[in-house]
């Protein structure tokens, strides 16, 4: 017997490998494909000129043409789009773009991009587009960058642009393109409480008296009446007594009887306990509440907010948490249900941030999404990096969404997400606590403010919480808004649960004074439900 060798098999382990330069080498193929119109399958016609393309790729980039070769419509029958209104540089350089994911940027083809990739829907390229301009205002292309900013999908551009024109208004009005505003323009400008250069209190009495008085739209305005009156006492005042009237004038007033409404929506009566549909809208310039219509669905601890003009209604409880949500229109006056949620949620955290809506936490629930008005869907977000159980809240700055909310440990928990890249970052414990119950939160320039049984505000420059005064009464299930330099509280109850009486008044405070004040003028009977400020006018009928 030979004795033979037994030979073992060598084992492979898989490997997977990734190919670095492919994804490269596939948009240069397909874009060279595009070049040469190999396998295209549609068109889009500008100025009389036809670019080809591939409908998979453009599906890919923009939910404009998702939408337009997902339905039945006349551009996916024919093969090909005509743009009426759409510069041809700046449809090529997107079609560009698309295929290469690179765009050069310049003065001459950035406005056209920009209201373009708008219109396309194309969100990266738009932002591109507005933090060029943004960095790139200045004097000679402010007022055109503003008619073109001067719409929703553009609000955070045209408020760069607006506080550019308000500081460097002396030397625009005497340029052409000033001349040329439209009145209603100008007087918008006029009325804003961030421009000023001549106080009135300082003009001399000659002046007052001989040009000022003269002028009937001052004189018949009660407010204007009262500036004047201001000015002609301290006029009269004896120079040695004029520091102190100086310490009252010197701060300017940022919230002059501006027009703001303020919708509730939803919430529950205390006794008996039950779950409500009522909305109602308060006037401030007017100061009257008036019923509006109800929501298609009963909810409470439900998220409100305004967005581009309409008005959201998210979520809530009724019986069990809700997924529902629903929009209100103004030109129809009514409620419209919108894609529900992907989870049910209450006492949960909504804000808007890069024209979505994120919807963060609630009771027991670390989940977040975003809803695209745009395309009518919810998007899962990353879960929030701690754990939470009871009221969750959230605000918005500079491209970041801040939530704070009670963790199940029971401690206090402000965290970061930004939505550029996708992530939640921790920030420093609030110090002391947060009760179970609702409280609400909010953002004012470089700081946040927890509105809660005790008060709080966050230096997001610096990460750091200092105590501020704390509102004047104890209130549960109240909702709360910020306007101009004021946080509002409105309503609630004088106790949790069916044992408390409503709470009618409205308590007010001053952020630059550091003050709470109660109100006298308003009186609002909500509890549980949302809130959300619209600026400007809001037509009943």
């Amino acid at each position: 017997m030979v004795a033979g060798s037994t030979e073992e098999a060598e084992q492979f382990f898989a490997e997977k490998r990734k190919n670095a330069d492919y994804s490269n080498a596939f948009f240069d193929s397909l874009n060279e494909m595009r070049i040469n119109r190999e396998n295209c399958d549609f068109g889009l016609e500008v100025e009389g000129e036809t670019i080809h393309a591939h409908r998979l790729v453009l599906s890919i980039a923009s939910p404009y043409f998702a939408a337009m070769f997902k339905n039945e419509t006349k551009e996916k029958a024919t093969g090909f789009v005509k743009f009426e209104d759409n510069d041809l540089t700046a449809v090529k350089t997107i079609v560009e773009y698309i295929y290469s994911g690179e765009i050069a940027l310049t003065e001459e083809n950035v406005q056209s991009i920009c209201t373009t990739s708008d219109y396309l829907q194309i969100e990266w390229v738009k932002r591109e587009c507005v933090d060029f301009l943004k960095r790139n205002i200045n004097a000679t292309n402010c007022l055109q960058l503003r008619r073109i900013a001067d719409k929703p999908p553009f609000n955070e551009l045209y408020e760069c642009i607006r506080d550019y024109i308000l500081k460097n208004v002396v030397i625009l009005i005497h340029k052409k393109e000033w001349l040329e505003l439209p009145f209603e323009v100008i007087q918008d400008l006029m009325e804003d409480d961030k421009l000023f250069h001549v106080r009135l209190t300082f003009v001399r009495t000659e002046f007052l008296r001989d040009h000022i008085l003269s002028e009937t739209m001052l004189t018949s305005d009660p407010q204007c009446n009262r500036f004047l009156i201001e000015a002609f006492r301290y006029q009269l005042t004896p120079l040695s007594q004029r520091s102190s009237f100086w310490s009252q004038t010197k701060n300017v007033r940022t919230n002059r009887n501006a027009k703001f409404h303020v919708l509730f929506a939803g919430g529950k009566h205390i006794k008996p306990a039950t779950v409500h549909r009522t909305c109602k809208i308060y006037d401030a310039t007017n100061n009257k509440t008036s019923p509006i219509s109800e929501m298609l669905n009963g909810r409470c601890a439900n998220s409100v907010m305004s967005l581009n003009g309409t008005v959201y209604s998210v979520g809530g409880y009724c019986g069990n948490s809700l997924k529902t949500a629903e929009c209100y229109d103004r030109v129809n006056k009514k409620w419209t249900h919108i894609e529900p949620m992907n989870t049910g949620r209450y006492y949960f955290g909504i804000c808007a941030c890069d024209n979505l809506i994120y919807a963060i936490g609630g009771c027991k629930d670390s989940s977040v999404e975003s809803y695209n008005p745009a395309t009518n869907k919810w998007y899962t977000c990353p879960d929030t990096p701690v754990p939470l159980n009871c009221c969750c809240r959230a605000a918005v700055k500079n491209h970041s969404v801040y939530s704070l909310g009670r963790g199940i440990d029971g401690k206090p928990t402000c965290i970061r997400f930004d939505s550029r890249e996708g992530r939640w970052y921790n920030l420093n414990e609030m110090p002391g606590s947060l009760s179970p119950a609702a409280f609400e939160f909010m953002s004012y320039e470089s700081s946040l403010f927890s509105i809660a049984e005790d008060c709080s505000r966050l230096d997001i420059r610096a990460n750091r919480w200092e105590a501020i005064p704390s509102m004047l009464s104890k209130r549960f299930d109240y909702s709360a808004a910020i306007i101009a330099d004021d946080i509002y509280v409105f309503g609630g109850a004088s106790k949790a649960g069916t044992d408390g009486e409503y709470i009618n008044s409205v308590e007010r405070y001053n952020i630059l004074n550091n003050q709470w004040t109660v109100d006298d003028s308003m009186e609002v009977e909500v509890c549980g439900g949302g809130v959300a400020v619209i600026s400007g006018d809001f037509h009943l009928n």
